[in-house]
C-alpha cells in the first residue's frame, strides 16, 4: 500500500465526492487543523489569499481557499477559484510538444529554425528540447521589453514578444553550454505548436489536454478582455501597506497564462501516475531532466525541476506574474502533490507547499534529514568573517552584492535588500529569512587569488561570486562617457549625462537613471533595467559603446552614435 495512504484517514465516500465538495473529507482533523495553520496569515476576510489542493495519486485529500479572491466584491476564495498559474503553465506547454513528437509531427532534437526561420542563425543549432530545458543561450523577452519600456499594465502580444527574440543578434551563450532560464524558449514553442499543428497553443492544449482529462475550468487566457468566471484578482502591495490591484494585460503565453483551479490540477496530478493523456511513457519524458553539451544532467526537465526535501525527492515548479503566485510540488515516492494558488504578490507558495509536505508526511521524515535541511547556527571567528566581507560580482548575471560585517555579524546586500547570514558549517551559510529551501556560501579560492564564493538559491540557482577591486572615478573622467547610445536590436535609446558630479543615462521611458560606478569602466544603474553597464573603448580608448545585462539577458549592445 502508498505509504501516504497509511498516514491519512479517508473513506471511499470522501474520494468519490473530492471534485464536488470543497473541503473533501480524505484527512483526519488534527491534519486539517495543522494545514490550516499554515495559512493562518492569509484566513482573513480583508485580504487576498490562496487556494490549497493536496492530492494523492491525484485523488484530492483535501482542498481549501483562505482569504478573498475579489476584495471589492468581497468574494472569498474557494477551491473552485481560478488563478492564473505563471511558469506553472510550462509543464503544458512543454506536454504539448511532447504529444506532438508522439504523433510523429516534429522531434524535441529538430532545429528550431526548421519551425522558426526568422530566428537568425547564431551559428550553433537550437534545438527543441534546448527551448524547454532552458539552454537555448535565448536572451529572455521579458528583459527586453522592459529595457525598453513595455510595462505590465501594457497591452502586448505573442507577436510583440516574437519580434523582439527574432531581432536579437546574439546568444547568452552557446547553445547547449548552460541551464539560464528564459522564457523566451517557452514563447517560441507556443509558436512552434501553431505552426505544426494549425492549432493555437490555446485550441491544441484544450483539445488534447484539459478536454480529455476533464479539466474544464483550465485555459490558457490570450486575451486580456476576456471573461473568466470565478476568476481571483491579483493584488501587490504599496509601501502603505494596502492592496492595490496588480494584473497584467500582456496576451503573450506558453511561457505562462494557464489560468486553473486546485481542482482542476488535481486530473492533471492523476495523469503522472495513471496517464490517460499522452500514454506510457509521457510522464517520464516531461520528467527528463535536461543534459548540458558537456553531459552534465541538469535538475530542470520540461517545465517541471527536481528537487528535494526533508529526504524526499521531488519535482515541480514555481510560477509568479502581476499578483499572482502559484507552486505545484510532487512528492512521487509518497504518491503526494500540494498545489498552492495565491493572488497576492507577497505570497511564497513554493515555501507554503513545503509546509504543507511537512505537515502531511511528518511521521516519514527522519531527524537527520531535518538537522540537515535546518542546520544549527555554529560560531566562527573573526577572521574569518573578515575573510569573507567584501563586494563581489556575479559571473553569471553582471550583479553586484557585497557582504558586510558590523557588530561582529556578517550580512546579505543586494540592491536594497539585506539579511543576516547565518554560519551553519565550514564554509556554509544560510541567508535568514531566506524564500528558497537552501541558500549557502562556499568557498573556493586558492592562495594569492581573488576569493571567490558559490551561492546557491534552492536547487537552480547558482551564482559564481567574485571579489573585486571598486572604482572611484574622477569628475572629468565621467565625461567620456557622456553621449548618445543607440540599440539596434531593441530599436530604443540611452543619453547618457553628467550632472553633479554623477552619470545619468535618459531614457523616453525610464526617465532619469543614476549610474553608479563599480569597477573600471563599469557601473551600475538605480533601476534594474540598468542592472550592469560595461563600456567599450575603441584602439585609441575613445568609448564607442556598451553591454547591457540584466538577469537573464546578457550583453546587449547599445552603440555610440552622434
Amino acid at each position: 500500500m502508498n505509504p501516504l495512504r497509511t498516514l491519512l484517514l479517508c473513506s471511499a465516500l470522501a474520494l468519490a465526492l473530492a471534485y464536488t465538495t470543497a473541503t473533501a473529507q480524505a484527512l483526519d482533523d488534527s491534519l486539517k487543523a495543522a494545514v490550516d495553520s499554515v495559512f493562518i496569515d492569509y484566513n482573513r476576510t480583508d485580504a487576498p489569499g490562496c487556494a490549497l489542493g493536496i492530492y494523492d495519486e491525484g485523488d484530492i485529500l483535501y482542498a481549501k481557499g483562505y482569504g478573498m479572491a475579489d476584495l471589492e466584491g468581497n468574494v472569498p476564495i474557494t477551491s473552485r477559484t481560478v488563478f492564473d498559474i505563471a511558469s506553472v503553465s510550462k509543464q503544458f506547454t512543454a506536454a504539448s510538444l511532447i504529444l506532438l513528437e508522439h504523433k510523429g509531427k516534429l522531434s524535441l532534437e529538430d532545429d528550431v529554425r526548421d519551425y522558426i526561420p526568422e530566428l537568425p542563425d547564431y551559428g550553433e543549432t537550437i534545438t527543441l528540447r534546448q527551448l524547454v530545458v532552458h539552454t537555448s543561450g535565448l536572451r529572455d523577452y521579458i528583459g527586453l521589453m522592459q529595457m525598453v519600456g513595455v510595462h505590465i499594465n501594457d497591452v502586448t502580444t505573442g507577436e510583440d514578444a516574437f519580434d523582439y527574440i527574432v531581432r536579437q543578434k546574439a546568444l547568452n551563450f552557446e547553445p547547449g553550454d548552460e541551464h539560464l532560464y528564459s522564457n523566451s524558449g517557452y514563447l517560441l514553442a507556443a509558436f512552434i505548436v501553431e505552426r505544426v499543428s494549425g492549432l493555437t497553443l490555446r485550441e491544441f492544449a484544450r483539445k488534447h489536454i484539459f478536454e480529455p482529462l476533464g479539466m474544464r475550468h483550465t485555459t490558457y487566457i490570450d486575451d486580456h478582455t476576456e471573461i473568466k468566471p470565478f476568476r481571483a484578482t491579483g493584488y501587490g502591495l504599496t509601501e502603505s501597506g494596502a492592496f492595490r490591484r496588480a494584473v497584467s494585460n500582456w496576451e503573450q503565453n506558453g511561457d505562462g497564462a494557464v489560468f486553473t483551479t486546485v481542482e482542476d490540477l488535481a486530473r492533471w496530478d492523476r495523469n503522472f501516475v495513471e496517464p490517460s493523456v499522452g500514454g506510457e511513457g509521457f510522464s517520464s519524458e516531461l520528467m527528463r531532466p535536461g543534459v548540458l553539451a558537456n553531459g552534465d544532467t541538469l535538475s530542470y526537465a520540461h517545465g517541471l525541476s527536481h528537487g528535494q526535501h526533508r529526504g524526499f525527492e521531488t519535482i515541480g515548479h514555481g510560477g509568479s506574474w502581476g499578483g499572482y503566485r502559484a507552486h505545484f510540488l510532487r512528492v512521487p515516492s509518497e504518491g503526494l502533490s500540494v498545489a498552492i494558488l495565491c493572488n497576492v504578490a507577497s505570497a511564497n507558495p513554493g515555501a507554503l507547499a513545503r509546509e504543507v509536505v511537512d505537515v502531511v508526511l511528518a511521521p516519514d521524515v527522519d531527524e537527520a534529514d531535518r538537522e540537515e535541511e535546518s542546520p544549527e547556527p555554529v560560531a566562527i571567528s573573526q577572521e574569518e568573517m573578515e575573510r569573507i566581507a567584501g563586494r563581489y560580482r556575479s559571473s553569471e548575471h553582471g550583479e553586484y552584492r557585497s557582504i558586510v560585517l558590523e557588530d561582529e555579524q556578517l550580512y546579505y546586500e543586494q540592491r536594497d535588500d539585506r539579511w543576516k547570514l547565518i554560519p551553519v558549517g565550514e564554509g556554509r551559510f544560510w541567508r535568514e529569512e531566506t524564500p528558497t529551501a537552501r541558500v549557502l556560501v562556499e568557498r573556493r579560492a586558492e592562495e594569492g587569488e581573488s576569493l571567490t564564493l558559490e551561492w546557491r538559491e534552492g536547487d537552480d540557482e547558482l551564482y559564481t561570486l567574485t571579489a573585486y577591486e571598486p572604482w572611484t572615478p574622477a569628475a572629468d573622467e565621467l565625461e567620456a562617457f557622456v553621449g548618445r547610445y543607440h540599440s539596434d536590436e531593441l530599436e530604443t535609446a540611452y543619453t547618457l549625462t553628467v550632472e553633479n558630479d554623477t552619470l545619468i543615462a535618459h531614457h523616453a521611458s525610464h526617465g532619469q537613471i543614476a549610474l553608479k560606478p563599480r569597477e573600471t569602466d563599469v557601473f551600475t544603474g538605480e533601476k534594474w533595467v540598468l542592472a550592469h553597464v560595461a563600456f567599450d573603448r575603441d584602439e585609441a580608448g575613445q568609448v564607442e559603446g556598451f553591454l547591457v545585462s540584466i538577469g537573464r539577458t546578457r550583453n546587449l549592445l547599445f552603440e555610440k552614435v552622434e
